[in-house]
């Protein structure tokens, strides 16, 4: 057996071969002087290396938004802000002018003061902006002195190869062969960093935060990495790739035969209509919503809308942005899930908090208060698109009854405003999300003010545990089948179902085999999954009878853990679905609960 590392999985896939371990270049840059009459020349160096760099940065700007789209591309926005940020400039020149440093070296002393600034601040986002200032540095100090190019860019290897690497910077994942890099795995890094955004829209399987992979692996060692699960297997045994080859096989197999039950509806074997939804990360994922014929939208997350901003986004950008999905979908309804900042996602326009946990700190519905502009903007845009198609407003981590009614207040004050204006608008739920505990707990009493519930087990499961979700070396302890998530679904669909309010489940779980099967057991009737899943847990729909799943739920109940819940799920499924794919999930299983 190889040697399992788990780390957090940031661009699905399966990728097989010898690791390429790329020591990306330290920039040493030695101390050195001028004499006086040297600044001005240094000045026109570093001015000239800087506008040098910049015009790159733009170039590769333009080649994603060509080859990737608009979204992506203004993750390079901030790289090029960076290049005309006043304080990085102007202390550079300082250094040149009071210092006599030669450009190169007064450019490195003020990005270290910068990183080093930076890094004490707690947010995920910090890796953003330090990954993005060494892209420029780079950038730079490449048109100042000559910088070693990395093997991996400048003398790709003979045989594809799965990248390992410390860290990559947004520029770096663009720029690699996608003919030669089979997949990436990095030590840091977090699954809405820029290069793990780049790497799910280049098609590269990329598993990220690993620790201190780089270090244990040599070039030429095989290796296997799993984007989709966030797992590395090094030195495989013969067993396990084979295992992984033929899993990939299948999935790929899997989803050729899917296609022909696109046009079916998501029916159980008794009569029971399922509304299965798709999740959106982006605009363009639209079109693969209506390919797999999905009821709609169950959640549209709108945080790409931030992505290299360092100003809250425009009304008209992101009406321009809902128009396209709602045009796409229409007559099916989308729901338009708010801005859910803060924890890992920190817009570059947000003043920096210092928080010891920045997933409980300012977060969700909370920045609202602390930018009420950010929402107000948002609100006006998703009234207006409104008009054109039925569009539900989600909100999220909604815990407390006067925070719905301040987002009804917004509401409100965004429609009179509209109709003063004489602008088009229609009419729209409003939904929150339940994804805490106490949201559960009170969900009787927050459908009194609400249209709608969505729910996120994946906060739920991170709250209610206690377990961060983002930290690769947890994940035995994120447990998608523990008893008292079983306890908090059912509460909830109770309390919807009291209230006559629809429920949606929007997590991990809902495209999970295993855990649609649990949550229809517990009586939710709409899923919503990424589009890629849609066809799979259709089929899973149609071979399922509600009164079996129903019993079976109970039984459930009454178990104690969650590995004896998944397992009997499994033995009910045995006979249902393609053996397979059950043995997949129980590989799987098994090797998790191994992992380094």
């Amino acid at each position: 057996m190889g040697n399992t590392m788990q780390g957090i999985p940031a661009s699905p896939g399966i990728a097989i071969g010898p690791a390429f371990v790329a020591h990306w270049p330290h920039f040493q840059v030695h101390h050195a002087t001028v004499t006086p009459d040297q600044v001005q020349i240094e000045i026109a160096r570093f001015q000239n290396a800087r506008e040098q760099a910049k015009q790159r940065t733009l170039q590769l700007r333009d080649q994603v938004e060509s080859r990737l789209g608009d979204v992506q591309a203004k993750i390079f926005d901030p790289q090029v802000m960076m290049l005309d940020d006043p304080d990085l400039v102007e202390g550079t020149l300082t250094y040149i002018a009071d210092s006599y440093l030669t450009a190169e070296r007064a450019f490195s002393l003020r990005v270290l003061e910068f990183r080093a600034q930076w890094l004490d601040a707690t947010h995920a986002r910090i890796m953003d902006r330090v990954a993005d200032l060494n892209d420029v540095q780079a950038r730079v100090l490449a048109s100042l002195i000559e910088l070693p190019v990395p093997d991996i860019l400048h003398n790709p290897p003979d045989e594809p190869v799965i990248l390992v690497t410390k860290e990559l910077t947004p520029s770096r994942m663009v720029e690699l062969d996608r003919d030669r890099v089979l997949g990436v795995a990095t030590d840091a890094g977090t699954r809405t960093a820029h290069a793990s955004i780049l790497a799910r829209s280049l098609g590269i399987p990329c598993v990220v935060g690993l620790g201190d992979l780089s270090r244990r692996v040599q070039n030429g060692v095989e290796m296997i990495l799993d984007g989709s699960r966030g797992k590395v297997v090094i030195r495989p045994s013969e067993s396990e790739k084979h295992w992984f080859h033929d899993r990939d096989v299948q999935a790929r197999e899997m989803v050729k035969a899917l296609k022909a039950i696109a046009s079916l509806e998501p029916i159980t074997s008794d009569g029971t209509r399922i509304g299965l939804y798709a999740n959106l990360e982006l605009p363009d994922d639209a079109a693969g919503a209506v390919a797999v014929n999905a009821d709609g939208v169950g959640l549209f997350r709108t945080e790409f809308l931030v992505v290299g901003k360092t100003a809250v986004p425009d009304e008209q950008e992101q009406y321009e942005a809902f128009r396209r999905v709602v045009d796409t979908l229409a007559p099916r309804p989308v729901t338009i899930r708010t801005f859910d900042l803060g924890g890992d996602k920190f817009p570059l326009f947000l003043p920096p908090i210092a928080e010891e946990n920045p997933f409980l700190g300012w977060r969700g519905i909370r920045i609202y208060e602390m930018m009420p502009e950010l929402f107000h903007n948002q609100v006006r845009a998703i009234l207006r698109v409104a008009a054109r198609g039925p569009v539900q407003l989600l909100v999220p981590m909604v815990n407390t009854v006067d925070e719905v009614r301040g987002v009804r207040r917004v509401m409100e004050e965004a429609r009179r405003e509209l109709e003063r204006e004489g602008a088009e608008q229609g009419e729209c739920q409003l939904g929150v999300m339940l994804e805490t505990p106490a949201s559960v707990a009170i969900a009787e009493v927050l459908g009194q003010h609400v249209d709608f519930f969505s729910l996120g087990t994946n906060d739920l499961i991170q709250y209610m545990l206690a377990v961060d979700r983002g930290n690769a070396q947890l994940s035995p302890f994120f447990d998608l089948y523990h008893p008292a998530l079983l306890r908090y679904i059912r509460a909830a669909v109770e309390a919807a179902q009291q209230l006559g309010r629809p429920l949606y489940v929007c997590g991990e779980a809902a495209a999970d085999l295993l855990g649609a099967t649990l949550l229809l057991g517990l009586g939710v009737r709409n899923l919503s999954c990424a589009p890629s899943a849609i066809l799979a847990q259709k089929k899973l729909i149609r071979s399922l009878d509600i009164e079996y799943v129903e019993r079976l739920a109970s039984e459930l109940l009454a178990m104690e853990t969650g590995r004896e819940i998944r397992r009997r799920l499994m033995e009910a499924l045995s006979e249902r679905l393609d053996p397979a794919v059950l043995d997949a999930e129980l590989e799987a299983d098994a090797s998790l609960s191994h992992s380094d």
